[in-house]
Order: C-alpha cells, then structure tokens, then sequence
C-alpha cells in the first residue's frame, strides 16, 4: 500500500476537475504516480474525486492488475556456495564406514542369573518397608 497521498495533489486534481467538470485518464497519470500505484491505490484516489462531485473518466486497463507490468522483484537474500570443492565433500561421503567393534559381554547381576538367595533378601526388604509404612500410616492417623 503506497503512503497517504499528499493533500497538495488530491486539492490540485479536484481544482482541475471542478474546472473543466471531470478528470481523465491522463490527468491521473501527470499527477499521481500511476505506474508505481496499485490499483487499489487509484481505485481509492477516484473515490475521493467522485465523493467531491468530480466525474472520472478511468480506462479499465488502468485498474486491471493483468495489463499493468509488475515492478522487478527485488532478491531478499543470495546463497553463497560453501567453501570448498563440491568434490573433496563427495569423496569424504563416499568413504566407507569403519567397522564396529564387538560388544563386550554384559555382566549379570546375582538376581538376574538365578540365586535364589537375593531374590528372597529382595522380596523380604520390600515387606518389610510396607510393614514400616504401614504402620506409620496408622500411628499418625488415630
């Protein structure tokens, strides 16, 4: 959206229409900036003159986006190719994969290896810390 028109130019158009009773096309174009417009822009500056009384005669292909010719877009960033040869990156992908080493045997704990033994130490501390909670539970609640 172009910045608010300048009041000097809008009363300079209006001056003209009212003197000679409408606007044309090329009265537009030699006191506003047309080519640099959106034709929201002109639609917009053509409401106020009509508002005002002032008759416009517009060419349709001045608001029609299709037969205005676009402004050269302008490039937000540049890619910068990374440094180094494309080849020497290629070549170190390409290397094989160093084997791995075998993996060293795991060492088992006592429970997992079966002595019963540990399994009822393990089974037996656990009682007893729900006999501990529970207990405790019931001594404060009463």
């Amino acid at each position: 959206m172009q910045p608010a028109l300048d009041s000097t130019i809008l009363d300079r158009l209006i001056s003209q229409g009212r003197e000679r009773g409408y606007l044309t096309t090329e009265d537009l174009r030699v006191n506003l900036p047309v080519e640099n417009m959106s034709a929201e822009d002109i639609a917009l500056v053509v409401v106020q003159l009509e508002e005002t009384g002032i008759a416009v005669d517009l060419e349709e292909r001045l608001l029609s986006p299709a037969s205005r010719p676009m402004p050269p877009q302008q490039r937000s960033a540049e890619i910068i190719p990374f440094p180094g040869s494309r080849t020497a990156w290629e070549k170190s992908r390409t290397k094989p994969l160093q084997p791995a080493s075998p993996a060293e045997p795991e060492q088992r704990s006592a429970v997992e290896e079966g002595d019963p033994f540990s399994k009822w130490i393990i089974i037996a501390g656990g009682g007893v810390t729900f006999a501990f909670f529970t207990l405790l539970i019931f001594a404060t609640a009463g």
